[in-house]
């Protein structure tokens, strides 16, 4: 999984104007309004972004990122710049819109591992390298919005998804 920017919008409106990738929305662009964290319009990726699609918004909102999605679901702003697995995507019924041209480069996940554990626990090095390109930004959404919004503990939502890995790949159903 990665959790990159990405930019979303309330899913009914994505449906009603037929967007469904960051290109569909250059007819738009002009009558909507763009909310970011406050940072993102100053970054590198907003500057691609603007620069690949030759998007303009009619104005653009800094606010703080723990009230964007809010904003987006309440239609205070009609896109947003989201991070790709944020579990309030799925809970607010956000869309992410696909980067269909690659303007917002990879944030992939890595595990970094010293090497006194690789030494002294060379199978928890093994266990990792199976984990890799098993979770997709869907699963990681809903395991951040089960420790985000339900409260569950981190530990419990990472044994319940590696459960679901284990019987998926042993030709099980997932939860």
């Amino acid at each position: 999984f990665e959790n990159a920017y990405a930019l979303a919008m309330r899913a009914r409106d994505a449906d009603r104007l037929g967007i469904r990738r960051i290109g569909d929305l250059a007819p738009h662009a002009g009558k909507m309004t763009v909310g970011g964290d406050y940072e993102f319009f100053s970054r590198p990726e907003w500057r691609a972004i603007r620069e690949v699609y030759g998007l303009r918004f009619a104005s653009e909102r800094s606010m703080d990122s723990s009230l964007m999605y809010q904003a987006a679901a309440a239609g205070d702003v009609d896109v947003i710049s989201a991070f790709s697995t944020d579990g309030r995507i799925a809970a607010l019924d956000l869309r992410v819109l696909e980067d269909d041209r690659g303007a917002i480069p990879p944030y992939d996940a890595v595990v970094l591992a010293s090497g006194r554990l690789a030494r002294e626990h060379p199978e928890a090095i093994e266990a990792l390298r199976r984990l890799a390109r098993t979770i997709d930004a869907p699963a990681m959404r809903a395991a951040n919005l089960a420790v985000d919004e339900q409260g569950r503990a981190p530990a419990e939502v990472a044994r319940a998804m590696l459960e679901d890995l284990e019987r998926a790949a042993a030709g099980g159903s997932a939860r």
